[in-house]
C-alpha cells in the first residue's frame, strides 16, 4: 500500500514570535479532508502538524523521513512560501525520490510560478484537492502521464505543464467522505485567548464548514482561487455527523463554524441550530461564527444563541463607504450598524475585522475606521494592514501599476513590514495607523470596564497583561 504522508509545515513561530500564546491552532480541516478521501482511495495517509506539534523543520522533516512515505503534501500560503521551500529543500536532501505535492490559494493562483520557485515542488494542484489527489496518485502509480489530470501544473521533461483548472469545483459536496478527524491528536488544537473570556475554556477545539465558497467578492479576498465564486453546501447529514463525531471522540467544548459566512443559508443554520439543541450540545458549547452584516436575520440570531452560538465575527473592514465600495463589499455603514445592534439584542458577543490601506485609502478614511470600531458595542476588533495576495483584485493593481512587492515571506499579516498600495499612505504611516487604532480601542476605560462585566474578569486582565508584555517584546525586537 503505497502511503501518503500531509504535513502542516511548522511556520508559527516566523510568523508570530512573542505573540504565539494569543492565536488559534486550528486543526488543519482541508488537509483532512484530502486524507479522507485518499483514504478512501486505498492510500495509508498521515497527518504530521508541525505547528500544533511545536516542531521545528528539522524535527517536521525527521518525522516524515521516519515514516517514509511515496508522496508528501501541504498547504501553501503566500507568507509561507518561502519557508516551504527550505522545507522541502530539507526534505528532498534526505528523501530525493518523493513526490511533493502542493495546494491552497497560493498555488492556486500562480501554480507555475510556485513550481519556478522551488526546484524541490513536483506537483501543483489548482482548486480544490479532495479529487484531484486521488486522480494524481492514481496517475502516478499506474506510470500515465499527468497531462490527463485535470486542475494540475506538473514538471515534464524540464518543462511545466498545466491541464487546466478543474472546473467546475466539486458540485455534490455529498460525495465527500467525513473529514479525516480519526488522524488528527485533538488535544494539541486551541482557539483563540479571547474565547476563554467567555466560558474558560479554549480546547477541545473543533472546526466544521458548512460549505465552500463565499457570496461576496471583496478585492482583497483569494479564495475564490481555490473554491469558486458562490457557496456550495454539504447535506445537513454530513454536518450532524461532524458535529457527533466531535462531541462524541474529541468532546469539544469550543466549537468553530469556519465558513466565511455562516448565515448565508438560514435554512441550514436553523436546522443545525435545531440539532445542536435536541442533542444538548448547546450545553457544552461555546460557538463561534463568521457573517456579513447583509445577511443578519434576527430570529435566525435569537435561535443560534439559544444553540450556543455565543460569537459572531463580522467583516466590517472600513468605517469609509468610499472605501467599502472601492473594496467591493457591497454593505453600508448602516447595514454595520444594524446588525451589530440586533446581534446584541440576540445576546451575542461580537468581533469585528477592520482592514486599513486599501486603495483609496487616505489617513482621513483610515481615522473614520477607528472611529467607527471605537463607536460600535463590540467585545473585540482586529486591525489589519491590507495584504494584495495574489488572486486578488489588489495583487493585479500593483502589477498593472508597478508597486513594488516584497519577498513571499513579507506577505503576512503579522510581523512584516506593510506594502504600500496609496501614495498618500507609506508603510511607516500605516503602522502608525495601526498603532493609533489597538490604543484607541482597548485602552478605552468604559470598554475595559464593560469586558470586565460581562465575562470572567480574570482571564480578561490576565491576557491584558500578557500581551502588553509580549508587544513590548516584539517591539523591542523590531518586528512592529
Amino acid at each position: 500500500m503505497k502511503k501518503l504522508v500531509l504535513v502542516v509545515i511548522p511556520t508559527m513561530e516566523n510568523a508570530y514570535h512573542s505573540l504565539q500564546d494569543f492565536v488559534a491552532i486550528n486543526p488543519p480541516i482541508g488537509l483532512a479532508s484530502v486524507a479522507a478521501t485518499a483514504e478512501k482511495a486505498g492510500y495509508k495517509v498521515s497527518i504530521i502538524d508541525g505547528d500544533a506539534l511545536q516542531f521545528t523543520l528539522d524535527q517536521t522533516v525527521q518525522r516524515i523521513v521516519d515514516l517514509s512515505p511515496d508522496y508528501v503534501g501541504s498547504t501553501v500560503m503566500t507568507a509561507t512560501m518561502d519557508i516551504t521551500q527550505i522545507f522541502y529543500e530539507k526534505l528532498k536532501a534526505k528523501l530525493p525520490n518523493i513526490t511533493v505535492i502542493v495546494g491552497g490559494p497560493h498555488v492556486s493562483a500562480l501554480p507555475e510560478q510556485t513550481l519556478r520557485d522551488s526546484q524541490n515542488i513536483d506537483i501543483s494542484v489548482i482548486g480544490e484537492g479532495d479529487e484531484t489527489i486521488v486522480d494524481i496518485l492514481g496517475a502516478l502509480d499506474r506510470n500515465a502521464d499527468l497531462k490527463n489530470v485535470a486542475g494540475i501544473a506538473y514538471r515534464n521533461n524540464g518543462q511545466i505543464t498545466i491541464t487546466g483548472t478543474r472546473l467546475p469545483p466539486i458540485k455534490d459536496l455529498s460525495v465527500l467522505p467525513l473529514p479525516a478527524f480519526h488522524l488528527l491528536n485533538y488535544t494539541l488544537y486551541r482557539s483563540y485567548g479571547w474565547n476563554k473570556w467567555v466560558n474558560g475554556y479554549r480546547k477541545p477545539l473543533g472546526i466544521i464548514f458548512t460549505g465552500r465558497g463565499c457570496i461576496g467578492k471583496c478585492n482583497f479576498c483569494a479564495a475564490h482561487s481555490v473554491f469558486g465564486h458562490g457557496i456550495r453546501y454539504f447535506t445537513i447529514r454530513q454536518i450532524k455527523d461532524q458535529l457527533d463525531y466531535l462531541v462524541n471522540n474529541w468532546g469539544i467544548r469550543v466549537l468553530y463554524f469556519q465558513d466565511d459566512t455562516f448565515t448565508a443559508n438560514r435554512k441550514i443554520v436553523n436546522e443545525i441550530c435545531d440539532y445542536i439543541i435536541e442533542k444538548g450540545y448547546n450545553k457544552r458549547l461555546e460557538i463561534m461564527v463568521s457573517s456579513r452584516v447583509d445577511t443578519i436575520h434576527p430570529p435566525t440570531l435569537k435561535k443560534m444563541r439559544g444553540a450556543s452560538v455565543r460569537w459572531i465575527c463580522f467583516g466590517v473592514e472600513s468605517g469609509s463607504q468610499e472605501i467599502l465600495d472601492r473594496m467591493n463589499k457591497h454593505i453600508t455603514i448602516a447595514q454595520i450598524k444594524k446588525a451589530y445592534a440586533l446581534s446584541r439584542e440576540a445576546g451575542l458577543f461580537i468581533a469585528g475585522n477592520f482592514m486599513l490601506g486599501n486603495l483609496g485609502e487616505t489617513r482621513e478614511t483610515a481615522m473614520d475606521t477607528i472611529r467607527l470600531a471605537c463607536e460600535l458595542d463590540e467585545e473585540y476588533a482586529s486591525f489589519a494592514i491590507a495584504i494584495p495576495l495574489p488572486g486578488t483584485e489588489l495583487y493585479q493593481y500593483c502589477l498593472d501599476n508597478n508597486i513594488p512587492l516584497p519577498a513571499w515571506n513579507d506577505f503576512g499579516s503579522v510581523n512584516t513590514p506593510p506594502i504600500p498600495l496609496n501614495e498618500s499612505l507609506s508603510a511607516e504611516e500605516l503602522m502608525k495607523l495601526c498603532d493609533i487604532a489597538v490604543n484607541r480601542f482597548f485602552k478605552r476605560p468604559l470598554y475595559f470596564l464593560k469586558l470586565l462585566t460581562r465575562m470572567r474578569a480574570f482571564s480578561i486582565i490576565r491576557d491584558f497583561v500578557k500581551m502588553y508584555f509580549a508587544i513590548r517584546a516584539e517591539k523591542a525586537a523590531k518586528r512592529l
